[in-house]
Formats: C-alpha cells, sequence, structure tokens
C-alpha cells in the first residue's frame, strides 16, 4: 500500500489543485491563433512519450474507436507522437472522464462536487483521523500547507492536497497532463467532447473509502522521503511514456499490497479498489462499446491505469468480442 501516492495522481489532484492556467470551455474552433501541436515544444531536452495507444473497430457499423491512456500530470519537454494527433484528427469526438477545464470554469459544479468531501455535520477532520492527527498536521504545517479550511475535509483531500504539491517538487505539472492538452487541441479543432463520468462521481469514489483506509494511506504517503516520492512518480511516468502495459500492472499490483492490513482494512481496500478501478472501467467499457455500435470515429482517453488494472478496459472488451489492436 505504501505505493499508492502513484495511483493517486488522479482525479481530485488534478482538478482540485491543478490546471490553474484557464482555457476557454467552448467547442468552437479558434481561428485567429495557431493552433496547439503537441508534437513539437520550445523546451529543451525534448522527449517523444508513447502511451499506451489501442484502436478497435467494428466491420458492421464502420465504427472506429481509439483509446489513449493518459497521465494526468506531465512535462514540458514532452512531445506526443504524430500518429496520436493524426488519429485524434480523424475523430469527431474526444471522449474524456471529465472535461476539467470546464469544471474549473463552472462554481457551481465545482462547489457541489467538492462538497463531497466535506466531513459529517459536527466532525472535523480530527474525528476522521484520530490519533493520527496531530502528527498529520504537523507534517503539513512544516511544509506550509496547513490551513484551517481543512478542518473541514476529509482525510482523501488532504492526501490530494499533498499529492499534488509533491508532483510540482518532483517536476510534474497539472496543466500539462494528457487530458489538458488534449481537450485544448481537440476543442481548438472543433471536436465534439464527451464526458464519460462526471466530477462530482469522481469525488464520491474518494469519499467512499473509509475514513481508517483513507487516514493510513495518508499516513504511509507522508512517510515517504522526497526520494522515495520522486522515485515513485518517475517510476510511474517512465512506464506511462513507454506504453508498458505491464509495467503498469506491476505498479497496480505493488500499489494493492495489503499484507500488513487488517481483516477489515482490507475489506475496506477491496471495496475502493472497485469503486475506483473495477466498476469505473465496466462503465468506461460500455462507452466504447455504444460508439463500436453507433458508428463513426471517437478518440478516448482516460487514465492509463485503467487499461492495466484488473478488469481493465482490454480485458471487457476482449471478453466481449471485441479484437483490441495496440498501435
Amino acid at each position: 500500500m505504501k505505493k499508492r501516492i502513484i495511483v493517486a495522481i488522479t482525479l481530485i489532484t488534478m482538478m482540485l489543485f491543478g490546471g490553474c492556467k484557464k482555457t476557454e470551455p467552448t467547442s468552437e474552433p479558434i481561428s485567429n491563433a495557431p493552433k496547439i501541436d503537441l508534437t513539437s515544444t520550445s523546451a529543451e531536452n525534448s522527449f517523444e512519450v508513447n502511451p499506451p495507444f489501442f484502436k478497435v473497430e467494428n466491420a458492421k457499423t464502420g465504427a472506429v474507436v481509439y483509446m489513449l491512456g493518459s497521465m494526468h500530470v506531465g512535462k514540458p519537454e514532452a512531445t506526443y507522437p504524430r500518429e496520436m494527433c493524426d488519429a485524434l484528427d480523424e475523430c469527431e469526438t474526444l471522449a474524456v472522464e471529465v472535461d476539467v477545464q470546464a469544471f474549473q470554469e463552472n462554481y457551481i459544479e465545482m462547489t457541489e462536487a467538492v462538497s463531497v468531501l466535506l466531513c459529517e455535520n459536527g466532525k472535523t477532520a480530527r474525528d476522521y483521523m484520530g490519533a493520527d492527527y496531530d502528527r498529520i498536521v504537523k507534517a503539513f504545517s512544516e511544509k506550509g500547507l496547513y490551513n484551517q479550511v481543512y478542518e473541514s475535509y476529509i482525510p482523501a483531500f488532504w492526501s490530494s492536497l499533498w499529492s499534488s504539491s509533491a508532483a510540482e517538487e518532483c517536476g510534474y505539472d497539472a496543466n500539462l497532463g494528457t487530458d489538458m492538452l488534449l481537450l485544448s487541441y481537440a476543442k481548438e479543432r472543433g471536436k465534439k467532447i464527451d464526458e464519460i463520468e462526471t466530477a462530482k462521481e469522481q469525488y464520491e469514489t474518494e469519499a467512499s473509502c473509509s475514513a481508517e483506509l483513507q487516514t493510513l494511506t495518508l499516513n504511509q504517503t507522508l512517510e515517504l522521503t522526497p526520494e522515495e516520492t520522486q522515485e515513485q512518480f518517475d517510476a510511474l511516468y517512465n512506464a506511462w511514456k513507454s506504453g508498458d502495459i505491464n509495467a503498469l500492472k506491476a505498479l497496480m499490483s505493488e500499489d494493492g499490497e495489503t499484507d500488513e492490513m487488517s481483516e477489515t482494512l482490507k475489506k475496506d481496500y477491496e471495496q475502493y479498489y472497485d469503486a475506483m478501478y473495477a466498476n469505473r472501467q465496466k462503465k468506461m467499457a460500455a462507452y466504447v462499446m455504444n460508439k463500436l455500435k453507433t458508428g463513426g470515429k471517437t478518440f478516448v482517453v482516460v487514465g492509463a491505469m485503467h487499461y492495466a488494472a484488473p478488469p481493465s478496459i482490454l480485458d471487457i472488451l476482449e471478453e466481449n468480442g471485441y479484437a483490441v489492436e495496440t498501435l
């Protein structure tokens, strides 16, 4: 469980604490400005990433769905392969977990979603963290992250804040996450944007984790040294940028180690895993299969772990008779 930080670079981190550089949440093409080119960068020491990338077709309907595994944080030196951009250019629709750009511009939706992470009435963070509260607050204070407002939020919120800060310290930027970049690219070209989930649903997934498990994972994250944190971020990024599904599966396996947990916490983790991965992947695969039945060309981008954590999107599609091609 000590490696949970790498998988936690995800929903809440990206939407709550990342993406401060706002972009217009419109699907209309922007004609008076040069369009984003994801295949080049002005940064020194540039390198090309080759994320997990797949294609599935339905000969009967002529439908094509491209599926890309994303990282929700990125680096300015990274460029994407021309083949990926060409595939997106072919498609009428870009499907994402959540349109994070539009979400950050929608105060009402953001407020409703964040409210899911509030403590129950009459409780504070201390009630959720128990004996670990003072140590956690001390760690946040020493890092300059503590704010009295956080007392109203559950430990999952604190974990996301810490992970977001850690990602930045390790050289990763939420504004350069795959989702952010592809949304800007697609909107500039007038693509239709589909959301597979809602932000509130994603926050509810984090909130569904028991207080004990939230506090345990937060504690384990705080225990990591800066060197260990850097190593884990880099391990995930390197597996992603090389499209190495087996490496992602290995990281997922390490993240899910529960040998040292009590039976109660093991059961909590199993329930959390189903909510975070198994159930969401079924929903993502259902979206893909629906597109395959209705025709057209669609580009789907969701977190890379959803193609690795069992039952993965790939597993579900193959179980339903679809042949998935690795690009």
